[in-house]
């Protein structure tokens, strides 16, 4: 059984029993832990990042999944998807699944209308420096920022790309390059949350990725989106007074902008909308843990101690499995 390897990405929700949320590769975080809790009750409820529409990424966790079934018994799964079309898929397949969108876990105190901050910007992008992302797609957008990550092992690749876009489309404004180094800075949430305020429109260009965090980090902070058709669920947060979704052509991504930045929607009723959507997800996701906590004959409601383990996108990152075990003694 070849076992996945990613980043551990965790947070425990309940001790008894142990309800234990992670993020990233749907079956590497588990994989890091259950050795360390062989014999003891545990409930894995694993998120994913990127979607099971992809057929690679759901057959890896099916395998990966019974491997851990035999060999630990005990522990229990739910695969918490963000799309609900994954969910007859991972029926087909024989994986519990529960649809609670990741973006449900943004801390929303993290991500703000700044009425300070002067909209200078047509549009703002989220996006890694790979083509799947389709930058391109922003091309007849008159000003634009980009906020990007650096990945150590294809740095070069992606810079590579990067100035490949800034000869494409000058329009383009690098927003977490140092202004006068031009050298990437790695930024804060609160640094985001500055940089989309400078923006009047969210963009979401790829056909396909996971739940994005993105569209919903621009919504909070009082932007309207403007995407492309996509597999994944990001659309999840979207409806018709604050996004737009159009066809995989440059100019209809520049029209879309266009038109939602001169209705000039109030930030605050943009932000109004998400909050509303990410309450009855995240209670949603509170009624899965008290069915988990009934079946185990501890019956409680965990929606009065939520806001006390709750964390920004509910994982966090531990120096190592043993040390985030010993933490739960």
């Amino acid at each position: 059984m070849l076992v996945p390897q990613d980043t551990l990405r965790c947070c425990c929700i309940n001790h008894d029993p142990l309800i234990i949320v992670t993020y990233g590769n749907p079956m590497a975080g588990p994989a890091k832990l259950a050795p360390l809790l062989a014999g003891r009750r545990v409930y894995f409820l694993a998120g994913a990042w990127w979607s099971y529409l992809d057929l690679k990424l759901l057959y890896q966790t099916v395998q990966v999944y019974k491997g851990f079934q035999a060999a630990h018994p005990e522990h229990q799964h739910v695969f918490l998807t963000n799309d609900p079309e994954e969910g007859g898929l991972l029926d087909k397949v024989g994986l519990p699944h529960f649809y609670c969108h990741h973006n449900a876990f943004i801390d929303e105190n993290l991500f703000k209308p700044l009425p300070r901050v002067e909209k200078r910007l047509d549009a703002v992008y989220t996006a890694r420096l790979v083509r799947l992302k389709r930058h391109v797609l922003a091309r007849e957008i008159p000003s634009w920022g980009l906020l990007h990550g650096l990945s150590p092992n294809d740095r070069r690749k992606e810079l590579s790309y990067l100035r490949y876009l800034r000869r494409q489309m000058p329009g383009m404004e690098l927003l977490n390059g140092d202004p006068e180094t031009g050298e990437y800075r790695l930024f804060a949430p609160e640094q985001m949350c500055r940089a989309y305020n400078m923006a009047r429109v969210g963009l979401c260009l790829s056909a396909v990725e996971g739940g994005n965090y993105a569209a919903a980090e621009y919504m909070l902070s009082g932007l309207p989106v403007v995407s492309t058709r996509s597999k994944g669920g990001r659309e999840a947060f979207f409806d018709a007074e604050i996004s737009r979704v159009v066809d995989d052509d440059s100019r209809a991504v520049a029209e879309a902008v266009a038109e939602l930045a001169a209705r000039r929607l109030p930030p605050q009723f943009v932000r109004l909308r998400t909050l509303l959507k990410l309450k009855e997800m995240r209670e949603d996701f509170i009624r899965l843990v008290n069915a988990i906590l009934d079946k185990e004959g501890r019956p409680q409601d965990f929606g009065e101690r939520f806001a006390k383990v709750f964390v920004h996108k509910l994982y966090g990152y531990p120096a190592s499995p043993e040390a985030f075990v010993a933490g739960l003694a």
